[in-house]
């Protein structure tokens, strides 16, 4: 299990530093109480260039999305596309009020996030293997 920096907090130049699992819930539970769509920015604080993990949550719906590069490549998580939605189409997740689109298929349930939260703690910052991927498309 590793320390991980936690980016979302508009209000601090500092990332949140969670120590075990109870903390990460803890910020998770914090964004996912706000309205729409964010990007948690998540690194390994011992070695941040390892990867790069961003978690998407977005509360209100129970769903969010994950997105990792590492390891020679860049995935989205893969869902299944809203309703409302083609495959095709995009959805908007926000970083620090920075817009970024996901795939609209990207969207999973937010205990699945969650977990691949905790895998990427627990694995030292390995692309979690708790959901389906999908390659970024450029």
């Amino acid at each position: 299990m590793v320390d991980l920096e936690l980016w979302y907090d508009l209000e601090s130049d500092e990332p949140t530093i969670v120590r075990d699992p109870a903390e990460l819930d803890a910020a998770l539970d914090i964004v996912a109480g706000w309205p729409g769509r964010i990007i948690v920015d998540v690194y390994v604080a011992a070695n941040p260039a390892r990867a790069v993990f961003n978690v998407g949550v977005h509360g209100e719906a129970g769903r969010g999305a994950l997105y990792y590069s590492g390891d020679g490549g860049a995935w989205f998580s893969q869902g299944a596309p809203g309703p409302d939605r083609s495959p095709v189409e995009t959805i908007l997740y926000y970083y620090m009020n920075s817009d970024t689109e996901y795939p609209a298929d990207s969207e999973i349930p937010l205990d699945v996030v969650r977990r691949a939260a905790h895998e990427y703690m627990t694995t030292g910052g390995n692309r979690p293997t708790v959901t389906d991927w999908q390659v970024r498309r450029p």
